[in-house]
């Protein structure tokens, strides 16, 4: 691990943006339909209390990262391959999130450009980033914070002002009962995007308080979700639950409506950028997060010595994990949400905590014996 520190602000604005990531501007959890904002609330109580879990592993072990509490929990024989295992996982993921965001500029764009190429120039400057170092993310990320903030109001004004919103698009509420929310939340929304927070336990070795990560976290999480809540019934609204569905690129498409007196309108530059801005964060805190479990594995003292292989790994895995867009989709929902985000990102967290209590409590019962 490199010699480095963040503060509580810095990591708030890491999440954010992470968090916001493609699933601003994707459809998500569409199996509720026009109820899609209730399951992502409903989500983010999981999203929380997932948190919570790798916050308390953070604490217990706060000088190693998630590949190092693994193999102290579990043993090096268990603990190793399952740290192999997450980082073939976060290869695979900013793979996944690099050709996402590729193959969404192409379609609204840059057509005329090769998708290999849009994929490099971002790898690029996700190398670049990540080899200054994690406080270099984290300050990048405190400018463009702001500029995602002003972006987003901007946004939403315009929207407001043009009159396109049509609040009946999102009822009923309740069409076909409880069971698709839950369904959604818990299937769908709680692994993306709350599931991928497990990058953050590389993470957070870094932060200069300890005791401030959880609570800078949650109220990240929380703003997230309400954001992202907001953003999706406002698509919903403008675009009705039909169309929201089909759309590849639904935020697009919304803001793409606004027609302010002739005058105002065409305004897609703005989904344009804020894409670009959270696929960035993204792609380098997810690439990060590889980095480091690949330098904690392999006993690399210099982790700027792992970025530019795993980099040129990401951006190559980018172009041969889908022959096309249906098929990335269709692996999305059956490999990542279907095993490796609920294994990685739910089931391997609790079953560390359950061993760590389970040990912790047996310690010191024997050293009671013992004394």
């Amino acid at each position: 691990m490199e010699n480095a520190k963040i503060n509580v602000r810095q990591l708030f604005v890491l999440i954010v943006l992470f968090e916001f990531g493609t699933a601003l501007v994707l459809p998500i959890g569409f199996v509720s339909e026009q109820s899609v904002w209730i399951s992502i609330l409903l989500a983010l109580i999981g999203g929380c209390l997932l948190f919570i879990v790798y916050d308390y592993l953070y604490r217990q072990y706060p000088d190693l990262p998630l590949s190092g509490y693994v193999r102290e929990i579990l043993g090096n024989y268990i603990g190793w391959p399952i740290s192999l295992l997450y980082l073939g996982f976060f290869i695979y993921n900013d793979a996944r999130v690099l050709r996402e965001t590729g193959e969404l500029l192409v379609t609204t764009a840059y057509d005329q450009t090769p998708l290999f190429a849009i994929n490099a120039l971002l790898m690029l400057a996700v190398i670049y980033v990540l080899h200054k170092g994690i406080e270099v993310l984290a300050r990048t990320g405190e400018i463009h914070m702001l500029i995602m903030v002003l972006l987003g109001f901007f946004g939403f004004i315009v929207v407001f002002v043009s009159g396109i919103i049509n609040t009946n698009n999102l009822f009923p509420l309740f069409g076909e009962g409880w069971k698709p929310i839950i369904e959604s939340a818990y299937r769908n929304i709680l692994m993306f995007p709350f599931g991928e927070m497990i990058a953050f336990t590389t993470i957070l070795p870094y932060l200069n308080k300890t005791q401030s990560g959880r609570r800078a976290g949650i109220i990240a999480l929380l703003c997230c979700g309400l954001i992202l809540s907001f953003t999706h019934a406002v698509e919903i609204s403008v675009l009705g639950a039909d169309i929201y569905g089909r759309s590849t690129f639904p935020l697009f498409l919304t803001i793409s409506k606004v027609n302010i007196a002739d005058f105002l309108q065409r305004m897609d530059a703005i989904v344009i950028l804020t894409l670009i801005i959270n696929a960035f964060f993204k792609c380098a805190i997810t690439c990060y997060a590889a980095v480091i479990v690949a330098a904690d594995l392999f006993r690399v003292k210099k982790t700027q010595r792992v970025v530019l292989p795993i980099g040129i790994t990401i951006l190559f895995s980018s172009m041969v994990t889908a022959g096309n867009w249906s098929e990335f989709a269709l692996k999305g929902k059956e490999v990542i949400m279907g095993v490796f985000l609920p294994l990685l990102s739910v089931v391997i967290p609790i079953l560390l905590l359950t061993v760590h209590q389970i040990r912790k409590r047996f310690g010191r019962k024997h050293s009671k014996i013992a004394k």
